[in-house]
């Protein structure tokens, strides 16, 4: 399958799965047997009824909220926990949070060393699995996932699918589905006078508009920008938005690095601009994501590049905003330069230490936990109620969370599904993370000098790329 092919896939189901929406008045679903001969049938039941319970087996897992989480969140995950562990009694579920902050990759590869990893793992995007299948720190599913009759019946999300497999054996499966824009404070638009109804789209006139929102008397600042460890994420946005890529095939099958290439030379200088010409971004550019989503969610910070959802329930239920006051707009682009808007998605691994008898525990566990439709419903409604809507793909193609969302602005469901047919895919070549690693620094030392010029913004861009070209020489080659 095509790059383009795979990408139109994803649109598809962007579009479709946003753009039927639903309202529920009834309380959080009861995770129970609600459809419960369906889902065994499609997913492949391991519950042995009438015969002898399987034998004992124990699974690590990291999915347990972290001391940062709201009390609801909290409340919802002990009771998904206590519902599977009812239904698989046999499966003893050691259940462990990450510290708030912890780089979760290198804490899963420090775990994998000292044989402490968890058995099954939902946190990595799916650009993590192509390196992760060759170097050896997730585990073949293959069998797992060609006997998987929800699969094999269409039912399950295909958007990035094809970066699941490597050398035509499975190591993930899908967990979810994203897609960043710009998220607005519109009463904080409105309060500095102007119209949060035409958020500007090209880069000139954001950065002027953005520079206009910000006031530090008022500890008011128009754009938020993420210029800390994971800055390469949006960088990779902008740069496509200025008409570039990050990097393209070789026939050979390698790849040719072009983030150095005057669209991404533009993109930086433009996110330059936004400090030191507009004076539009916070104070500490380099804050940490936990400060940086603060900023907007406590009403310092007017706009950052995210998605909606991840900004809505602590401004409401931590702050006691109206969810009124968020709107969406159009990641904007250099002028004349189409205005995508970066899509991703995390899968569920297990580990490659896991017994034979521990793999298939996981993979109930991820049948029940990612796809059981009760399970499914309950997050919706619950997220819903807490003002904290789903508005991403579900990862059944038969299940849609909007459907159970309620109290969402119109305007949200007007402009999601559109922004979603300027979708791309985040990048997943071989080494992805390892660019993104390069570039912090890069990034960084060149938004932070105040009279930096755009040769020399390049000089710095190449250096990284020649960089990774000696490093990584069996996948980049100029």
């Amino acid at each position: 399958m095509t790059g383009k092919k795979l990408l139109i896939i994803l649109l598809a189901i962007l579009v479709m799965s946003l753009t039927i929406v639903g309202c529920s008045s009834t309380p959080p679903a009861t995770l129970g047997d609600e459809g419960a001969n369906q889902q065994e049938q499609e997913q492949g039941s391991n519950d042995s009824g009438g015969a002898e319970q399987p034998k004992e087996v124990t699974i690590l897992t990291w999915d347990k909220p972290d001391d940062t989480a709201l009390p609801w969140q909290k409340q919802h995950y002990d009771e998904v926990i206590k519902a599977f562990r009812e239904k698989y009694p046999w499966i003893k579920v050691e259940d462990k949070s990450l510290a708030p902050g912890t780089d979760y990759r290198q804490k899963y590869d420090q775990a994998l060393l000292s044989g402490e990893e968890p058995t099954v793992a939902g946190c990595f995007p799916y650009v993590d699995i192509p390196t992760r299948a060759r170097d050896g720190s997730i585990g073949d599913m293959t069998e797992l996932v060609e006997n998987w009759d929800l699969k094999n019946q269409g039912k399950v999300f295909n958007g990035y699918e094809q970066a699941l497999q490597v050398d035509g054996k499975w190591y993930a499966v899908p967990r979810g589905a994203y897609l960043q824009y710009i998220v607005v404070n519109k009463k904080l638009v409105q309060e500095a006078g102007l119209d949060p109804a035409n958020i500007p789209t090209t880069w000139d006139e954001f950065g002027k508009f953005a520079g206009q929102l910000t006031d530090p008397s008022k500890n008011r600042f128009g754009f938020g920008l993420m210029g800390m460890e994971w800055c390469a994420w949006p960088f990779t946005n902008f740069v496509w938005n200025a008409g570039g890529e990050m990097g393209v095939p070789n026939d050979d099958g390698t790849w040719k690095l072009t983030f150095a290439e005057q669209p991404g030379v533009d993109a930086i200088m433009f996110w330059h601009d936004l400090i030191w010409k507009y004076k539009a971004t916070q104070k500490n550019v380099l804050e940490n994501y936990t400060d940086l989503i603060a900023e907007f969610t406590q009403g310092r910070v007017v706009m950052e590049w995210g998605g909606v959802g991840g900004f809505s329930s602590d401004y409401v239920t931590k702050y006691g905003g109206d969810i009124n006051d968020l709107d969406i707009a159009a990641v904007p682009a250099k002028e004349g330069c189409t205005n995508y808007h970066l899509s991703g998605g995390e899968t569920w691994t297990i580990s490659p230490k896991a017994t034979e008898e521990q793999k298939q525990a996981a993979w109930i566990y991820i049948q029940y936990m990612g796809y059981d439709v009760d399970k499914l419903k309950s997050d919706a409604q619950v997220q819903a109620a807490n003002n904290a809507p789903i508005l991403t793909p579900s990862p059944r193609t038969d299940f849609n969370y909007l459907d159970y969302a309620t109290n969402i602005p119109e305007s949200w469901k007007q402009k999601i599904p559109e922004f979603s047919k300027t979708a791309k895919a985040e990048p997943w070549f071989p080494h992805w993370n390892d660019v993104k690693n390069a570039l912090v620094k890069p990034i960084q030392q060149i938004i932070l000098d105040k009279d930096i010029t755009a040769q020399k913004a390049q000089q710095i861009l190449q250096k990284c790329q020649d960089d990774l070209y000696s490093k990584y020489p069996d996948t980049f080659k100029k």
